[in-house]
């Protein structure tokens, strides 16, 4: 059974804005606190749905709130509404950074995960309700910045997202060190007011711990690789790392 479920996140509207600070108070505040360790951390996560977020920016983005001082990795579940806040009860919810699996790690203050509809329905997704079935502690160190990630090639030049390239530097600006997951996204090109989503998402390696201050370069292989190769120059595509454990 869920821990918690928080009924509608705010935003519904396909309002072409920029994303908003993680500082901003938003989507329903949940109070409740709970006896034992899931629960209580449960407790201090809160959610906000941009169907659209601007141009340049990921569309149908969740923003985690976490109002406790610890990292946390919540499992979360889905369900699509519609623009009447009807459930679709035939669209299948799932995310890029894995917060319906538990990948995510959510640190003080928040983050962000990425939403994928699919099925029946899925382009009358309009906004998600959100249940949170467990939130693990994470003991590691909180970090204040984000991983810088920066696609290279074969000599040692930095490229952009769309190019060909076949390793991958991430540096942790951090004092403290850092574990991260990295992927690469191939985005589809919608037409008309459809929303651009994430069609393929592939991880790049397995957990990577970045040490503070330092630079690690992680190659591209296997299916990443293949992805890349695939969708460089000929379609939108990202590489993104997340915190996670």
């Amino acid at each position: 059974m869920p821990l918690l479920l928080s009924p509608a996140t705010r935003s519904r509207h396909r309002a072409h804005v920029a994303p908003r600070s993680l500082g901003v108070l938003a989507g329903l505040v949940v109070t409740l606190l709970f006896a034992g360790c899931g629960l209580v951390a449960a407790s201090l996560l809160r959610f906000e749905f941009a169907p659209t977020t601007g141009d340049g920016y990921m569309n149908q983005l969740l923003t985690i709130y976490n109002d406790g001082t610890r990292l946390l990795a919540p499992t979360l579940e889905f369900t699509a509404l519609d623009a009447a806040r009807n459930p679709l009860p035939a669209v299948r919810v799932s995310t890029v950074y894995g917060s319906d699996r538990g990948s995510l790690v959510v640190p003080p203050g928040g983050g962000v995960d990425v939403l994928v509809f699919s099925g029946e329905g899925a382009l009358s997704a309009e906004d998600v309700t959100v249940s949170v079935r467990t939130a693990e502690v994470v003991d590691a160190p909180v970090v204040g910045v984000e991983p810088v990630v920066t696609p290279m090639d074969d000599s040692g030049r930095a490229l952009d997202r769309n190019s060909r390239f076949t390793a991958v530097s991430l540096r942790n600006d951090d004092s403290e060190p850092m574990s991260v997951r990295l992927v690469y996204i191939v985005w589809t090109e919608p037409e008309g007011d459809e929303r651009q989503q994430a069609e393929q998402v592939v991880p790049v390696g397995d957990l990577i711990v970045l040490p503070p201050k330092q630079n690690t370069l992680v190659p591209v292989t296997g299916a990443a690789r293949t992805a890349v190769e695939g969708a460089a120059g000929r379609v939108p595509a990202s590489i993104k790392a997340y915190l996670s454990h």
